[in-house]
């Protein structure tokens, strides 16, 4: 299991991103935004609370997982894995947390995450490469429905 703390910062305000994040919870809208995700069942919503199925491709493989995610707008953002067919162990998770920082948001992570098969010394690199490029696609997808 690997878990660790990062901080960044996404180049717009919170309530711009909160519009892209709100999105996710959407079967039509999440491949529009993430390209690996394949395809999204929302299973159930009560509430700030969903449970989506999705089928993503990562790292040249595909999987199906199920997903608890809890949206708190505009300070909070978790996600867990519940079940998988692989890669992501049940109890993963990830956790933003969003504060304003003058004209854009200061995003803190919190990673608790395995992912089965790959050696420890790569998770973390992998975990924060796929991370970084979902930041990437969220402000590329923003720009999109802000024109």
């Amino acid at each position: 299991m690997t878990r660790f703390t990062m901080e960044s910062v996404f180049p717009a305000p919170r309530e711009q991103l909160w519009r892209v994040l709100k999105l996710h919870g959407e079967d039509d809208q999440i491949g529009r935004i993430h390209s690996n995700i394949l395809s999204q069942h929302q299973v159930s919503r009560d509430g700030n609370r969903w449970v989506l199925e999705r089928k993503v491709r990562l790292f040249g493989k595909n999987y199906t997982f199920t997903m608890s995610v809890e949206m708190t707008p505009p300070e909070r953002y978790r996600w867990e894995i519940v079940g998988s067919d692989g890669l992501l162990g049940a109890g993963s998770y990830v956790e933003n947390m969003y504060t304003e920082a003058e004209e854009d948001t200061k995003v803190t992570t919190t990673v608790q995450m395995t992912l089965k098969g790959v050696p420890g010394f790569l998770q973390s690199w992998m975990i924060k490469r796929n991370l970084s490029r979902a930041d990437d696609e969220d402000l590329e997808y923003l720009r999109k429905i802000q024109t």
